[in-house]
């Protein structure tokens, strides 16, 4: 089930922020020097509470009650900007990011955008084939001199 997040629930989300994406930020060399908040692994509280205080849609996938799923979205004109999409590693490949991205593309017809984006690490070649299944093509790539890898930017038309 997808449900909106509420303000109290927002320490749990950056729980499931860390675990998923605690597995890359290892992979790709994201220390708190090279890369802010270590790829959000360490985002302050602070920072995702005023996130949400400042619009961010926040969803939770829940299964058998228990949060085991994060997404954020923000608007901008015509475009709508997945912040994150995560799942917890233990319930990873279970389809739950799948319904979550299907519910974006939904939310993204639903406010009238053109278009998604989103940005992630391009070299995690099993990530962006996920992505590049759900319909989302990389339009930009970054590299960034601290850190090894390219930054893509990837999106999704509607």
């Amino acid at each position: 089930m997808i449900r909106p997040i509420e303000k109290p629930e927002l320490s749990e989300c950056l729980y499931v922020l860390k675990m998923a994406y605690e597995d890359g930020a290892v992979r790709f060399g994201q220390t708190e020097e090279n890369c802010p908040y270590r790829g959000r692994t360490r985002l302050p509280l602070s920072v995702f509470e005023k996130e949400f205080l400042d619009g961010f849609k926040m969803y939770g996938y829940l299964h058998n009650d228990k949060l085991v799923g994060f997404l954020s979205l923000s608007f901008a004109n015509d475009t709508m900007r997945i912040n994150d999409i995560a799942i917890l590693p233990e319930h990873q490949n279970s389809g739950f990011g799948s319904a979550l991205m299907q519910f974006a593309k939904e939310e993204a017809a639903r406010y009238r955008c053109e278009k998604i984006r989103l940005g992630m690490i391009d070299d995690n070649i099993e990530l962006k084939n996920w992505y590049e299944r759900h319909g989302f093509k990389t339009v930009e790539l970054i590299k960034y001199e601290t850190v090894s890898y390219m930054v893509g930017k990837m999106e999704f038309v509607l």
